[in-house]
């Protein structure tokens, strides 16, 4: 009788250590899992070939890294069930252009681009003959080797969100 009593004190005590060690990573795991936030990031390379004014080609490779951010929202008709369908929630997007003008691993331009996305807008890059063209959802930004960002129209300018960075 006298072994029995602290051989069960000791089970005791161990399964106390090991709840007390679960418990935060219990409490970590469902917090983590109650994060209502989506995330989703892609990325396209283009070459746009521009020709000089002595009649040279530049191949110039354009990089765009896309990430979209939006909250997860849920119909509020199926509140209190288990499988419930989503709701609209906006997407704000951010573009990070890349431009390399001389064919070398370091990039000369990098352009941020930022806009809230509609549901049905389409994102496109076309070369002109002295940059190219971004064009998301009827609305321009063109970009002009060597000068920059330029808007085609005033009233796009308030649509994105620009920044331009050059590296020296």
């Amino acid at each position: 009788m006298k072994n029995l009593l602290p051989t069960c004190f000791t089970s005791i005590s161990k399964a106390i250590k090991i709840a007390v060690m679960l418990l935060p990573f219990l409490i970590v795991t469902s917090i983590n899992a109650q994060e209502n936030k989506q995330r989703m990031e892609t990325t396209n390379v283009y070459i746009v070939n521009v020709e000089t004014m002595d009649g040279k080609t530049i191949p110039y490779k354009i990089r765009v890294n896309e990430t979209r951010r939006s909250r997860i929202k849920f119909a509020s008709k199926d509140k209190m069930k288990l499988n419930q369908a989503r709701a609209y929630s906006p997407q704000y997007v951010t573009k990070l252009i890349y431009v390399d003008k001389d064919v070398d691993n370091i990039y000369d331009t990098y352009i941020v681009l930022r806009y809230k996305k509609d549901p049905n807008d389409s994102f496109k890059l076309k070369p002109t003959k002295r940059g190219f063209n971004v064009e998301v959802n009827k609305k321009y930004v063109e970009y002009i080797f060597g000068e920059g960002i330029y808007f085609v129209n005033n009233k796009d300018a308030d649509y994105f969100f620009v920044t331009e960075f050059e590296e020296y």
